[in-house]
């Protein structure tokens, strides 16, 4: 089991145990980021989710994909929420430093941009908030409100490539790529195509070289004095991922607090 796992289970018990006789809480996210981790159905009959975070732990992510061709990060239609002013402002200020971000690579390159705390602590309670999510609880079972996120955490944003496979271009895709790069900027010399692969000749260093064709990613792979072109797959992204550590003067609510809230 993992860490994170097993404490959102001792979480789900504590509170079972601590303020049962006011709600009961059921363990329900685990390893679907898409639902929140813990139920609360209050004796009043209103619902609402608790987040178990183990500081220092990962809080949100959205995906962002580079465009070779406009220098700009493009916000990722696979993302589930809708592009909000926080993303925004991150994008505006990493295509300001386009070449930086977009070889962050998986080792990932943090985001250190002005305002930045204020900024990525209004990204997070506006995602949590949309999936229902009222508090947090983290370290020694602390109970945090959402909205006195930004007040117990740090927070920081790195972008960072996930690892995935990739494919061939296939050959219902070969004749839309290799007419979309011979429109572009590329200084190619010679195109092929085998079976399923396209390869492009250049003098130019364009391996891991990405682009956007159709809502599909593509890279230049480098084979021997050739660029395969290959397709990404829709689950190779790179992410704009949170992360948060509890300042140590947090305290939460008291158990007093959290029964007025359940009540």
């Amino acid at each position: 089991m993992n860490k994170w796992e097993k404490f959102e289970q001792d979480c789900v018990e504590f509170l079972n145990k601590t303020y049962g006789m006011y709600a009961k809480f059921t363990h329900k996210g685990g390893a679907d980021s898409a639902v929140p981790d813990i139920l609360v159905e209050t004796r009043q009959g209103f619902c609402f989710y608790i987040e178990a975070k183990h500081s220092p732990a990962q809080c949100g992510q959205f995906v962002l994909l580079p465009d070779i061709m406009t220098q700009t990060f493009q916000y990722s239609k696979q993302n589930t929420d809708s592009i909000n002013s926080s993303a925004q402002m991150i994008i505006e200020y990493m295509n300001q430093k386009f070449d930086d971000y977009r070889n962050a690579g998986t080792a990932g390159k943090e985001i250190v941009m002005p305002g930045g705390q204020e900024i990525f602590a209004a990204w997070i309670v506006e995602h949590y908030r949309k999936k229902g999510v009222q508090f947090f609880i983290t370290n020694g079972f602390k109970i945090i409100p959402i909205r006195q996120f930004r007040e117990c955490f740090e927070i920081s944003a790195t972008y960072r490539v996930k690892r995935s496979g990739s494919s061939d271009v296939g050959k219902k895709r070969i004749s839309v790529v290799k007419d979309f790069l011979l429109r572009q900027d590329y200084e190619i010399r010679n195109v092929q195509t085998e079976g399923n692969k396209l390869f492009i000749t250049s003098d130019l260093p364009y391996h891991d070289q990405r682009f956007i064709l159709n809502e599909y990613e593509y890279m230049f792979s480098q084979r021997g004095e050739r660029y395969e072109i290959r397709k990404l797959s829709n689950t190779y992204n790179a992410n704009v991922i949170f992360s948060v550590k509890l300042n140590e003067y947090a305290s939460g609510l008291t158990d007093q607090e959290f029964i007025t809230a359940l009540i």
